[in-house]
């Protein structure tokens, strides 16, 4: 597939372990810490991990990746995102399902020690995911933010609708009323924006889908566009001054100053994620999600 390519030549010396504070993924990363620490690599813990583990202080979760040339992370989706949304092109991070779905994961708990050979000498495939750079332009949260799922502009009112201006390299193209709108890469339309009747994307495509959650129209449907589009997000009319909230990879949130733009485009670093070489995105699609069943 495009966008991936083998690893076969490299090795990691440095590698992170970013936990998800539960039982099950602390009990597998103490083994993994011991299995790597065995094979003679250096081992760093985030500060979340190590704090649960009794382990000296580690970076912040957000940046461990700039620490090590590979992070091992263990936990479901939301675990990933926390750290391979800023994670640097050039470290690779491979998933390891301890959580429910686990999309986004390489392996199973199952077979995280039993493959850890194979990814250490660099058997498994890296792929590519496309980021967002997200900027919001007016108020105290100035500034541009990262995303690898997505970026979601809504009210912070539950069960009152709004009016959205979307528009595209700065020319309006759609207002609608409704919940909300997602701006999704491919790796985030199997994610909020496919509950909200948004399609699935190839993770190759050069695409980012605008999605609109809940519109008050029959005719208002989700929209892809090419990935060097720069997308705007405002609120707009009556009520605009509400409370207005940006949330990244349904993690980070801003309050957005009403009628201000939020604007979201392609980053220009990808993230690196780790598949075993056997991995197939339609397989994983039936799997996770019984598409096609």
């Amino acid at each position: 597939m495009k966008g991936s390519r083998g690893v076969r030549s490299r090795r990691f010396r440095c590698v992170g372990l970013a936990a998800k504070v539960s039982p099950r993924a602390l009990r597998l990363t103490s083994a993994l810490e011991r299995a790597l620490l065995r094979r003679g690599l250096e081992v760093v813990f985030d500060d979340e991990t190590a704090e649960a583990m009794g382990k000296p202080k580690g970076p912040p979760r957000e940046r461990i990746a700039r620490h090590c040339d590979l992070v091992l992370v263990l936990g479901g989706d939301g675990t990933l995102l926390s750290v391979a949304r800023h994670a640097p092109s050039t470290t690779a991070v491979l998933g390891i399902n301890v959580g429910v779905l686990g999309y986004l994961a390489g392996l199973t708990q199952e077979e995280a020690l039993a493959r850890l050979d194979e990814v250490l000498s660099g058997g498994f495939r890296e792929d590519r995911r496309r980021r967002l750079d997200v900027s919001i332009c007016d108020g105290p949260n100035s500034g541009t933010y990262r995303a690898l799922n997505d970026a979601v502009l809504n009210r912070d009112t539950v069960g009152r609708i709004s009016a959205f201006a979307v528009s595209i390299e700065g020319r309006p193209i759609a207002r609608f009323r409704g919940d909300g709108v997602i701006v999704a890469t491919p790796t985030g339309s199997t994610a909020y924006s496919l509950s909200a009747g948004g399609p699935i994307l190839d993770p190759a495509l050069a695409a980012v889908v605008v999605t609109p959650i809940c519109a008050h129209s029959l005719t208002q449907r989700p929209l892809v566009v090419p990935s060097s589009t720069t997308v705007g997000l405002r609120v707009v009319g009556r009520g605009q001054k509400a409370g207005v909230r940006l949330t990244l990879d349904g993690q980070a949130r801003f309050v957005i100053v009403p009628g201000s733009t939020v604007e979201v485009r392609e980053a220009r670093s990808r993230a690196t994620l780790l598949r075993p070489p056997e991995s197939d995105n339609f397989h994983n699609l039936s799997e996770k999600l019984n598409w096609g069943v």
